[in-house]
Formats: C-alpha cells, structure tokens, sequence
C-alpha cells in the first residue's frame, strides 16, 4: 500500500474520538482568554463530533464550511477591529482547527489537525507563562502523541492501552531532551508576542485618578507584584509602594504632569539605619512606571548572574520611578529605598502645585477659613487630618456617584470615599490654602508569605504629599478616618463590605496556607524558568568553562547530547533484551523444569511429541492429562489462531492444570 492511498483511508471511530479530544485539550487553556462567543461555539463544534449520538452526522455540510469560516473572519475582524494581530489571529486559529475537525474523513485531514493544535497549544503561552500553564499543556501534548500513533498503519492491531502506555514511555524519554534544549538553545533577547500582557494581569495603576478608581482596582485580588527583603521586612506604617505621583488637576480628574529627568538621588542623604535594600518582581502592566518603597535612593537594577548590573528605569522631579520601556513581561529589579516620610527636592516647586480651577467653592471657603485661623502649615494640615478623624466620614469601596463639585460633594454631603476621595480632597484643600500638594497613587502594605511578599491590586492606595518647610511631605489621610487599613490590610478597614474578603474571611486555614504554597511554588517558576534570559545562559556556559559559545559549539553539543541520550535508551534494550516467551512457551520451559526435578528431565534436541511420548510410557496413568498438555501447547505456539494473545494465555491455562494434575499425583 502506498503512502498516498494510506493517507486517503478513512479515520477509524476511536482515532476521530482521540483526535477530539487532542483539539478539545488544546482550545481549553484559550478559553479564559478569548471571547466567550468564539470560544464556547467552537469548543461545541468539536464536542459535538466526539459524542457517540452525534458523530456520524454532518451538522455542518461541506459546502457550508468555506462561508462559515470567511463570516468567522470577518466578525473577528468587527470585534477587534483589525485582523493581522496577536488576539485576532489566535482566535482565528481557535475557529479554524475546530471547522477542519468537524470536516475531517481521512488520515491526511486528520495529520494536518494534530499539526494545527500543536501550533495551537502554544498560543496559550502569548497570554500567561505561569506553572499552570505549562500543567495544562502536559494532557494535551500527550494526546497529540497518542493521536499521531492511532493513524499509523499497524495501530488498529492494537488495544488502547498498550498504544497508552508506547506514548506514555515516548513522552517520559522525551522531557530530559526538552529540558537539555531549554537550557542549551541561545535566549532570544527582543521581545515577543510571547512577553506580552499575561492574560491575568491588570493594567493596575493609571496616570489619571477620579473619584471611583483605585476602588474599582481594589476589588482585584490579581498579584500587582512580588518583594524580598534583603535584611528585615518593614512595619505595615512604612509600606509605602511609591507609583504614579498625580499633580495635574482639571476639576474632575487628577493626571501626571510631563516632567524632564532629574538628579534627585545624588543629592539624597539617609542614615544607613533607615535605608532598606529589596527586589521586585512585577507584573506586566503594560505601564512604565516602577514601584519602590517611599522615598527611593537608587535607581533599579537588574542583576544578572555574572554580577553585572543594568540600570532599567530613571527618576523624574516628582521621585516616580519610570523604566525606559512600558513593562509589557514580568520584571525583576533590585533598589533601595530610605523608610521615610520626606525628602528635601533639588528646587523650589512652582505654580503647577496650586489650583488652577475654579471648581468646589464649598472646599476652597473652608480651606481660605483654616488659613485665616492657621498660619502654621503643618498644624493646618492637622487640623484637616482631625476633621477627617472626628466628623462623620466612612471609609468605603461603594461610594455615591458625584457630580461636577466632586469634592464638595464629598466633603460636605455624602461623607462617604475610598482612599483617591480623601487624598484628592486633602490635595484640593492644601493647594486652595496656600500649600503646595499633589496625589501620590501607589500601594500600601502587603502579605508575607516565607520569604516574600505579596502585594495584591486590592492594596492599591492614594495618599497626598505636602511642600511644608522645604520638604515633601506624605500625609494619609485614609490613616485618620480608617487606621486599621494602613496597620491591618483592607479587608479589616471595610468588613464584610468587599465582595472578595468577605469569601476570604470564612476561607479555612488549610485553603489560604495552600493558595500561599501555589503562590510561593508559581513565584519560584517565574524566576527559575521564564527568567532564565539570555544573561543567565550565558552565566551558565561560563561556568562549564565556555564563556562566549559560538552557534557551531551550541549545535555540536546539542548533536553530542542527543547521541549520549539515544545510545542510553537503545543500548540497553539492544544488549540486554530478549523476545519474552509467549505464555505457553513460557509454560512449557516451567513444565520441563518441574519434571526435571523428578528424573524425567527433557533430553537436549528431543521434540516435545518425542518428549511427551517418552513420559506417557514412563507414566501410563497420566496419558490422557500428558496428551492434553502437548495438545493444548503445540495448538498456541503453532496454528495459525494462536497468534492471538487471548488464545496463547487459553492454552497456558490448559498445560498448568495438566501438569500440575501430574505433579501432585
């Protein structure tokens, strides 16, 4: 039979049920990035040919496919607006191996499936690089392997678990080869699709904050980014994750200000005692500013193995941390940062720090009365921080919808805000005194988890900076209406008003200890795998004693690797192996041996119709059960029927009883 004539063969039932389940196991880890109108038909357009009560229909005809597919693309095209792009292609891709499974009859359609769904299968990794991940790719990579083995010729012969258990062992024997790749094939260094957004991250920070917004992030439970301590972990009060600082004010909304690149940490000068050293690993957020403890005294560096260091970010006048590039992958740094509340700028700030609108009459009367009553900056600002603290202000993640006078609203009227509602208005009022001031948006605390600590978008946090007595100055004014948020985390501030702490708070100790060991192990994978870049490598090769490999050196060792790996699988099996015995071979060799132990061994070279006919004239009273044996033996080692396995242990059967029969009389 020729190549082409088997590929036109049609596809067996259970071979269209195992490629079924492949393209199902490759469309699922999409299904939490794709819209649930593509991924939900096109997960039941393939079940639906899996099913035993659906699988010999057409519920698509062939004639309908091509206009299927091009009205697919053209509403991908509607949804995201363009085509020739990662989301687009991806879900394009997803539709696509579904329609060829649902039309596939031979083993060429069947071939070119399994091709598609690895391509497939990799696309996940476009959107997240976690440990789950790659656990949700092991099934489905085992199955494109039994599905390449149900389409080869002799695989019908077969039952399914000796095809099983063949895929199992190729598959055991081939992660050392993937593992020795992984460390051994040159890093790509330039970004990819592959770096791109993690599907479950979030943009996290904005450079713009209206009432609402930090609440809104808040109620994400998402990992914003990850710290170790290189000395002792900070008190709660002093957790201050410095980000966005908001100076600009249009009446409504406050947005960062473009500023120019300055010197700030040259000048900067903090006792040893106070200054803190620690690496972040964060999460993609498409964004460019980096988190440091406030104030940061050294600019981040990312560290490589063999001890270098590279500056990935700069400062600008208002202390925020900006890498060169938007963080589109996960981003590990290290910094230093002085547990303070101030610091002294390089200059004066100017007029962009006082109010440029004429907005919330309400709030700049009250702020001109403080003035007239306080002249003393520090204590003006006491006095807010105490009428925060006594009159009837909530601290809460709903608040009420306010109008254009947003924070005379709030502070006169509904006396109900998160955090951005208290920093805005203490900004607000600070500037309509007199006093320079602007929004520092950021995180504020933290969970330990062993060595590490977790910060979480439910930590997001604003808090104000004031220009009192020539230094910035930080005052949270969420600290005077809710203390136990900045000590204790947000879920002891609301309570049972925030929907995920409030499931959170009758978690059982064992489930919050084992979310903190998957987190812990998905952060040890982070680190170890996905940042195994090219600096690493290189690191590596170093300490094998090869500083700079050329691509030849890389390919002769691979080469040199994978002969080691094949001569220890085949050698073994080819110097060692022999053809196990059938069981009635098997049987026989027993049989012979058990007699042997009586005198009536076998001669060497003497037939077994011989032998059996020299025990029938030793033991007369035995013929029928020795004629039985030798009846039962030559039937599965000889006839054309005992080549089936089911006959062979049939016919053992048959000579153990005979023989033992013997043995005991």
């Amino acid at each position: 039979m020729t190549a082409k004539s088997i590929e036109l063969q049609a596809l067996r039932r259970s071979t269209r049920r195992i490629l079924g389940i492949t393209v199902l196991l490759a469309q699922a880890p999409l299904v939490f990035h794709l819209p649930l109108w593509i991924s939900i038909p096109g997960m039941l357009l393939v079940l639906s040919k899996v099913v035993p009560t659906f699988d010999r229909k057409n519920l698509i005809s062939p004639l309908m496919m091509t206009p299927l597919v091009l009205l697919a693309a053209a509403a991908i095209v509607f949804h995201y607006g363009h085509f020739f792009d990662r989301d687009p292609c991806v879900t394009f891709l997803f539709l696509l191996v579904g329609f060829k499974f649902a039309e596939s009859k031979r083993i060429y359609d069947a071939s070119l499936v399994i091709i598609l769904c690895a391509f497939l299968l990799m696309t996940q990794f476009f959107y997240w690089q976690t440990l789950a991940a790659a656990m949700f790719s092991i099934p489905a990579i085992f199955f494109i392997g039994l599905s390449f083995f149900s389409l080869q010729r002799g695989s019908a012969e077969l039952d399914m678990r000796t095809m099983v258990n063949i895929t199992s062992r190729l598959l055991l024997q081939a992660i050392p080869v993937a593992m020795f790749l992984f460390v051994a094939i040159p890093r790509i260094t330039t970004p990819g699709l592959g770096d791109g957004n993690n599907g479950n991250s979030l943009t996290g920070l904005s450079a713009r904050m209206s009432p609402g917004s930090i609440a809104q992030l808040s109620k994400s439970n998402a990992v914003a980014f990850r710290v170790e301590f290189d000395s002792h972990t900070p008190v709660p009060s002093d957790l201050y994750w410095r980000g966005p600082v908001l100076s600009g004010y249009d009446g409504s909304e406050w947005f960062i200000l473009p500023t120019r690149i300055s010197n700030y940490l040259q000048q900067t000068n903090h006792s040893s005692d106070s200054t803190i050293q620690y690496t972040v690993t964060m999460e993609p957020t498409q964004n460019p500013w980096l988190l440091a403890l406030d104030t940061p005294t050294s600019l981040p560096q990312k560290i490589h193995r063999n001890g270098d260091s590279e500056t990935i970010a700069h400062i600008n006048r208002e202390r925020q941390l900006n890498s060169h590039i938007p963080l589109d992958r996960v981003t590990r740094y290290t910094t230093t940062s002085a547990l303070t509340d101030r610091f002294t700028p390089l200059s004066q700030p100017g007029a962009e720090y006082l109010l440029t609108t004429e907005s919330n009459p309400q709030a700049r009367t009250w702020a001109n009365q403080l003035r007239a009553r306080f002249a003393d900056d520090e204590t003006l600002v006491r006095e807010i921080l105490r009428s925060f603290n006594t009159q009837d202000f909530f601290y809460t993640l709903n608040p009420p919808r306010l109008g254009k006078h947003s924070i005379d609203e709030f502070l006169f009227d509904s006396k109900r805000g998160f955090c951005e509602h208290y920093a805005g208005s203490l900004v607000f009022l600070l500037r309509a005194a007199g006093i320079p001031a602007r929004v520092v948006t950021g995180y504020q605390g933290g969970e330990l988890n062993n060595n590490y600590m977790i910060v979480r978008q439910s930590d997001a946090h604003a808090w104000t900076e004031a220009f009192i007595n020539g230094q910035w100055r930080r005052f949270d004014p969420t600290a005077a209406v809710a203390p136990q948020r900045i000590e204790s985390g947000l879920s002891e501030a609301l309570g049972a008003e925030q929907g995920n702490n409030l499931l959170s708070q009758f978690e059982p100790d064992w489930l919050k200890a084992a979310k903190l060991k998957w987190d812990s192990v998905n952060y040890a994978w982070q680190h170890i795998v996905i940042g195994f870049d090219s600096s690493r490598q290189n690191a590596m090769w170093k300490k094998l004693g090869i500083a700079r490999p050329s691509a030849l050196t890389i390919v002769l060792i691979i080469l040199a690797a994978a002969v080691l790996w094949m001569a220890a699988i085949l050698l073994p099996s080819l110097a060692f192996s022999q053809p196990k015995p059938e069981p009635c071979e098997k049987q026989w060799q027993l049989m012979c041996r058990r007699f042997a132990k009586k005198g009536l061994g076998r001669n060497k070279g003497e037939t077994p119709e011989a032998y059996i006919g020299r025990l029938i004239a030793r033991l007369p009273q035995h013929q029928k059960n020795l004629t039985d044996l030798l009846n039962a033996y030559q039937t599965g080692r000889f006839s054309r029927q005992g080549q089936q396995r089911n006959l062979h242990l049939q016919q053992a059967r048959l000579m153990k009883e005979a023989s033992q029969h013997i043995s005991n009389q």
